[in-house]
């Protein structure tokens, strides 16, 4: 089953996952319902010490990555595209300290803890919350964003990932970047195995997704190679992937912290070595999640204002091939569309 698998992904490097064509309706209403449930224990299982350290790590990365050469000063806008409990809303508007934010995500009940974690930090003024489907664009009056974020499985919880992507893309300014936190299909595999779910290893290589126990919803997993390609796709530039924590992975059920690791000084002097360690492309795979992180190419403003109020993914270009070949079908004399032989099955 393993060799299937890498037999699979093999054959899909460099093309777009091979995802299940799922409802979006449905998916929101399951996951808009767990997440509701788990909301109370969503920042105290966050805050458990592998999580809490893998965090670091992330926090550690993007200041070498995507917060470099931002300015602490500069007024940028941030979305964080579901955002859930706002934990890495406010922790990014700390680091940039003019910087405002758009927090929008599907469950009301993480957006209630959302608030309350806004009015503690005493940041509350600079996050405005929004609830949101990320099925659909966001609404005109928001604007474009310096710096987009979308964490922690979300993207693999909805029902067309590449899309979701194209849709954030379209919300940055030109020139801004784009930041994904994904399920890496690797260590989804290795946690499979490790909990004692071998079955699992057949939907990953059918339909690129994992189910991690009863009640979980199905995630849609990413590897280096189809998270590049769908920042690329959806018109991205400097496109860099990377995995995190590459040397140290959860343990059991409880997915806990190494024992060995327990000491606080260890753990303290391992932070920085296991961010380097995470620097390297070629290490992703190895990541318990992968880090993707891209530039939108530089449009036009009308034409960037045009895109992100655009209602439609799949709506053909102005100069696409269907166009053309309607143009080129009216000015065809009657006679030769005539004598043409039929095609069974049209073109798309």
């Amino acid at each position: 089953m393993r060799r299937i698998l890498a037999s699979r992904v093999a054959k899909n490097e460099g093309n777009a996952a091979a995802w299940p064509r799922l409802d979006p309706a449905r998916r929101s209403a399951e996951v808009r319902a767990f997440f509701d449930r788990r909301a109370g224990v969503y920042d105290p299982v966050a805050d458990r010490p592998y999580w809490a350290f893998s965090d670091r790590v992330l926090l550690g990365l993007l200041r070498r990555t995507l917060l470099d050469g931002l300015g602490r000063d500069a007024p940028l806008r941030v979305l964080d595209a579901g955002g859930g409990t706002g934990r890495w809303a406010l922790r990014l508007l700390r680091e940039l300290p003019r910087a405002t934010a758009l927090l929008v995500d599907v469950s009301p009940g993480m957006l209630d803890v959302a608030r309350r974690n806004a009015a503690r930090s005493g940041l509350g003024a600079r996050l405005e919350i929004l609830e949101h489907d990320l099925h659909a664009p966001l609404p005109r009056r928001a604007g474009l964003f310096d710096v987009v974020l979308c964490f922690h499985n979300v993207a693999g919880l909805v029902a067309d990932p590449a899309a979701l992507v194209r849709r954030l893309v379209r919300a940055t300014e030109p020139g801004g970047r784009v930041a994904l936190v994904l399920p890496n299909l690797w260590q989804a595999a290795a946690k499979s195995l490790r909990d004692g779910r071998p079955g699992e290893l057949a939907r990953l290589a059918a339909r690129s997704s994992v189910v991690y126990g009863e009640g979980v919803p199905e995630v849609l997993v990413f590897t280096p190679s189809t998270a590049r390609t769908c920042l690329e796709r959806a018109g991205c530039v400097d496109v860099t992937v990377r995995g995190f924590p590459v040397s140290v992975h959860p343990e059991g059920p409880d997915e806990d912290l190494p024992a060995h690791l327990a000491d606080p000084q260890l753990l303290r002097r391992l932070l920085p070595r296991e961010a380097s360690l995470c620097l390297p492309q070629e290490a992703a795979a190895r990541g318990n999640s992968l880090l993707a992180i891209g530039r939108r190419a530089d449009v036009p403003r009308n034409a960037s204002k045009r895109a992100c109020s655009s209602s439609s993914d799949t709506a053909p270009a102005a100069g696409s091939s269907r166009q053309r070949r309607r143009r080129i079908r009216r000015r065809t004399p009657p006679r030769s569309r005539r004598t043409s032989a039929p095609r069974s099955t049209p073109r798309r």
